[in-house]
Order: structure tokens, then C-alpha cells, then sequence
């Protein structure tokens, strides 16, 4: 069953209060996701509300995606991004830019979003030829911004026991396992050799 956490306080121990009851440990990695800005103390995080639409693509389309795995566009000052037919639901494509703000992330509007879904279509129109441009399926996802759009990978001011990954602004995803050895080493060594100096915590 999930477990939430109340409230956590540095130290040693570090102590985590949930509704499972209170952990102690040496150690604490924080990767909180939209949840970060309010647990870390770090209010320049901002949360987007994002769409993911899927859609159908003729035999031949899908065919010719296969040879493009991942793709990311650039229009003007828009993006978009999306992925051959990975599962029945089709060819994922889903905008980067833009995205409505979220002020609680456990009460975000999970329907569809009509002016999300008409700037998608619009570039699946103008773009991907041979998609069609009704969407067979929808999901919203949540970035949580840095002020610069570049990670924070760091440890606490005045508390090294605790490290964190946060601000990862829509594509932490791809640097899951350099992050998770980042935070790793960063935790259990208080150092780490990877390059992410300029990831530090920014004001």
C-alpha cells in the first residue's frame, strides 16, 4: 500500500515520519518529483501540467517510425516530442514546451485539455504523415521546473546526510541511472566523481 510522508527532519539520525510510522536512518535521498519545492525548501521549483496524447499510425507509418525510435521537434518556439508504436496504444507524441502551472500536484486536472490537444494534433497534422490525427488515448504528466530548466543534483546546506535530485524539468527520465549513481556516492561517500558541479544548488 502507498506510504506517505508527513514530515522529515535532518540530523542524525535523519528522521522520516509516515503513515507507516517513523524511519531513522544515517542517510536520506530525496527525489520527490513535484513534491520536491515544498519538502526541500526550494520555492524557485515550479510544477507543469503536461499532456501525452497516442494515436493510431498506418502500417507503413508505423513501419518507417521504427527507424526512429525517439524523436524531438523544434517549430518556432515550440517542441514536441513522441515515440514509435511502443505498445496498442500507438504513436506517443506529447509537446515539451508551453504547460499549465500546478499549484497542488495531488489535485491536478487529469482530463483532457482541449488547447493541449489542438496544438498536438496540429503537429502530428503538419509532421507525421501517416498518423492519424484522432487520439486513441491520454495522459497527463507533471514536470517540476529549475529556474534554468537544468537540473539540481546536490546535497542539503548544512547537512550532507541528505542529497537530492530535483528541478528535473521534463527530462530526468533519460539520466535515471547516472543520477541514481550520482545520489549513490553523493550519500554514502559525501563525493562524487561525475561531472555535475555546475548541477549544484543555485541560489
Amino acid at each position: 500500500a502507498p506510504v506517505t510522508v508527513r514530515a522529515w527532519r535532518p540530523g542524525t539520525p535523519v528522521v522520516v515520519e509516515t503513515t507507516d510510522g517513523v524511519i531513522e536512518a544515517d542517510r536520506l535521498v530525496v527525489t520527490a518529483g513535484p513534491w520536491a519545492g515544498p519538502l526541500l525548501w526550494m520555492p524557485s521549483l515550479r510544477v507543469r501540467r503536461k499532456s501525452m496524447f497516442w494515436f493510431r499510425a498506418r502500417e507503413e507509418a508505423a513501419a518507417s517510425l521504427q527507424d526512429l525510435p525517439c524523436y524531438f521537434f523544434q517549430t518556432g518556439d515550440d517542441f514536441f516530442y513522441g515515440f514509435r508504436r511502443l505498445d496498442p496504444r500507438g504513436v506517443k507524441v506529447a509537446e515539451h514546451s508551453g504547460g499549465q502551472a500546478v499549484e497542488d500536484p495531488l489535485a491536478v486536472d487529469r482530463a483532457v485539455n482541449a488547447e493541449d490537444q489542438r496544438r498536438v494534433v496540429a503537429f502530428v497534422e503538419k509532421h507525421l504523415a501517416g498518423v492519424d490525427t484522432t487520439p486513441i488515448d491520454h495522459a497527463v504528466c507533471l514536470y517540476t521546473m529549475s529556474p534554468d530548466e537544468h537540473f539540481i543534483v546536490d546535497s542539503l546546506p548544512d547537512h550532507p546526510e541528505v542529497v537530492f535530485a530535483a528541478g528535473l524539468s521534463g527530462h530526468g527520465f533519460k539520466f535515471a541511472s547516472v543520477l541514481g549513481k550520482a545520489l549513490a556516492e553523493l550519500a554514502i561517500d559525501g563525493r562524487t566523481e561525475l561531472p555535475i558541479t555546475f548541477l549544484r544548488r543555485r541560489g
